[in-house]
């Protein structure tokens, strides 16, 4: 006569209950780990993306300094800079795949991109607010920039790089991110100049901008350690 091995309810009930505290210790550290993998792998697909576009911008150009280009605002322009702003569109357009513009040919808000907003977590800063990207690209990156480089400003762009999905902190998934002349692109302020220095460049991306990184709202100060770090978050 064959004997059948079997568990009551109360030992189901207890591996169950076993499991679920296993379950509930565990997943939270996997599930945040897979996301600090993939906004590391968007953020580094989008800037040797953003690079390449701007290199491959700057050779059909056939110049070595952004400021040559057609994208920069020149000092004695008085119409807001409308042909630059034109240019700075034209390279939206053609050098990157984009999927929807968020913008009519004047620059206004058509509406579009509405739904991606780049919703920051820092509501207690006084520049907490929603902003709606001017492109967004076919691999869900979502682009602010608005304004073309000038003689006192290089282009800036703040990005969203997982568009609609959370968890829209800067830093994290939101990035603000300065073009330099010579087409490199870093943190603000973290120019040519001074990454040509090293002990500039050392000393503002693990003391000044660390701080700024931990306190700011879109991220500002954050892609520079980011980027030195090799592209790991290590805060």
């Amino acid at each position: 006569m064959k004997k059948f091995l079997a568990f009551t309810l109360a030992e189901v009930l207890i591996t169950l209950g076993i499991i679920g505290v296993i379950s509930a210790m565990v997943l939270p550290n996997m599930l945040g780990h897979w996301e600090k993998k993939a906004l590391e792998t968007q953020t580094k697909h989008f800037y040797s993306m953003m690079t390449l576009a701007i290199h491959n911008y700057m050779a059909d150009n056939r110049i070595d300094d952004l400021t040559d280009s057609p994208m920069y605002c020149e000092a004695y322009e008085q119409d807001d800079c409308i042909r630059a702003r034109k240019e700075l569109d034209n390279f939206f357009m053609k050098y990157l795949k984009v999927a929807v513009k968020c913008t009519d040919e004047n620059g206004n808000n058509n509406g579009k991109c509405k739904p991606i907003q780049a919703k920051v977590i820092d509501k207690s800063s006084p520049n907490h607010g929603d902003v709606t990207p001017d492109y967004i690209l076919m691999h869900g990156y979502a682009i602010n920039a608005v304004d073309p480089p000038d003689i006192a400003w290089p282009l800036n762009i703040v990005v969203d790089v997982n568009g609609y999905k959370g968890p829209n902190r800067g830093g994290r998934d939101i990035w603000d991110l300065d073009v330099f002349y010579d087409g490199t692109i870093n943190g603000p302020t973290l120019n040519p100049e001074c990454m040509n220095s090293k002990s500039c460049a050392k000393g503002r991306i693990n003391s000044e901008f660390y701080t700024k990184c931990l306190t700011s709202y879109d991220g500002a100060g954050c892609f520079g350690r980011f980027k030195d770090r090799g592209f790991k978050f290590d805060y």
